[in-house]
């Protein structure tokens, strides 16, 4: 179920890899999380050609900054999303910075002291946007000064925090995208013409991303959800599922050898007892939407993950930049990669292989043609693997 709601169990399709196919699928599954890392492609490239094959970059931006299917909103992460669901983006647009948590009073405390210069922020991207962070001239009353360390730098991330905090409530968005950097533009400049409309109360807009989430994911824990699609956003959880399980949206589930507090869609269960076995064999991201709550691929995948891209090379166990292998319902290897482009091909500096998987040469083949039909789409002529 968690491998067919996220679009990973059936062979990719044949065709279908343009902007509608891409923009579909980031409805499918809620969000491209946005990482400016490419040792092999950029996290929200790889997340697609998992799923469709092999994208290309320039149909990722004609979906965001062409057709406006998509755009730059915080969900997971700093991630890209489906126009589709713009509702409940301003609602969490409209909530970001409620609550009596530390960081959202200081930046309310922040905005409301840069008040004027905001909306003189707001008045120059209607006159002139998009434009650049650093065409953006600090004029503010306040300085941030939480996380900067030298003088040298406050003024541009006082820049960038007001810019970032008026993203997240939904005053300026991304215009588009410039060899990674952002313009930035009002926000309704964002959205194509005709987008959604619909005003959600609090109580309609948190269960409609709840069941979203759960839907997502195929099956979840409340703490699954939690973090998933509007990460950390359900103010009233617990009451939402309550509410959703006695409506019938939602039902509670056992699963065998993980115990009770499962919930599922009722019509996702009803289609459970058809559902083809994984039949995929593919590298992912691994900020993929599948792995991105690390305690969840733990617990349902046996897949234990941790990130070392900013822990010191002496130190890693896994690598840099490691993408799991995913071979029918089981992740059977890690792959710490990076695309020699010079060269031309993709280096594999170590393949581990996971603990408890059954090593075969059925089961090498299949890892090997992954990893083959990545470097294929990356330009590359084969695969190196170090020590082979």
């Amino acid at each position: 179920m968690a491998l067919h709601a996220q679009g990973l169990a059936a062979a990719p399709p044949h065709g279908g890899r343009g902007p509608g196919a891409i923009a579909r699928t980031v409805q499918r599954i809620g969000c491209l999380q946005l990482d400016p890392v490419s040792a092999v492609a950029r996290s929200p490239l790889l997340v697609l050609f998992a799923r469709l094959g092999a994208v290309r970059e320039a149909s990722l931006q004609r979906a965001a900054y062409g057709d406006r299917a998509l755009f730059d909103a915080w969900a997971h992460e700093a991630s890209l999303v489906a126009t589709a669901d713009l509702p409940l983006h301003r609602w969490a647009m409209r909530t970001v910075l409620a609550g009596d948590g530390a960081r959202a009073v200081r930046a309310r405390d922040f905005l409301r002291a840069n008040a004027a210069f905001c909306d003189e922020l707001v008045d120059e991207l209607v006159r002139r946007g998009p434009l650049r962070a650093r065409e953006l001239e600090d004029r503010s009353c306040e300085p941030w000064r939480h996380g900067w360390w030298t003088d040298e730098v406050s003024g541009r991330q006082t820049i960038a925090r007001l810019l970032h905090l008026l993203w997240l409530s939904g005053r300026v968005g991304v215009g588009r995208r410039e060899s990674g950097e952002r313009l930035w533009d009002v926000f309704q400049r964002c959205l194509p013409a005709g987008a959604p409309s619909e005003q959600l109360t609090d109580e309609q807009a948190e269960r409609a991303a709840v069941l979203r989430a759960v839907r997502m994911l195929g099956v979840a824990r409340p703490a699954h959800v939690r973090a998933h699609f509007l990460r950390r956003r359900y103010g009233s959880l617990n009451t939402t599922l309550d509410v959703l399980v006695r409506a019938g949206g939602l039902e509670r589930v056992t699963i065998a050898g993980l115990g009770g507090g499962w919930l599922a869609a009722p019509g996702d269960l009803d289609e459970a007892v058809d559902l083809a076995p994984g039949a995929r064999t593919t590298a992912l991201s691994p900020f993929d939407n599948l792995l991105c709550d690390r305690a969840r691929a733990a617990e349902l995948l046996g897949f234990e993950h941790r990130l070392e891209i900013y822990v010191p090379a002496a130190q890693r166990r896994w690598g840099y930049y490691v993408l799991p292998i995913l071979h029918r319902e089981r992740i059977v290897a890690r792959a710490d990669a990076a695309l020699d482009a010079r060269a031309g091909v993709l280096r594999v500096h170590a393949l581990h292989r996971e603990g408890g998987v059954r090593r075969t040469p059925a089961l090498d083949r299949a890892v090997m043609r992954a990893l083959e039909r990545l470097a294929t789409w990356r330009g590359a002529s084969g695969v190196s693997v170090a020590g082979t």
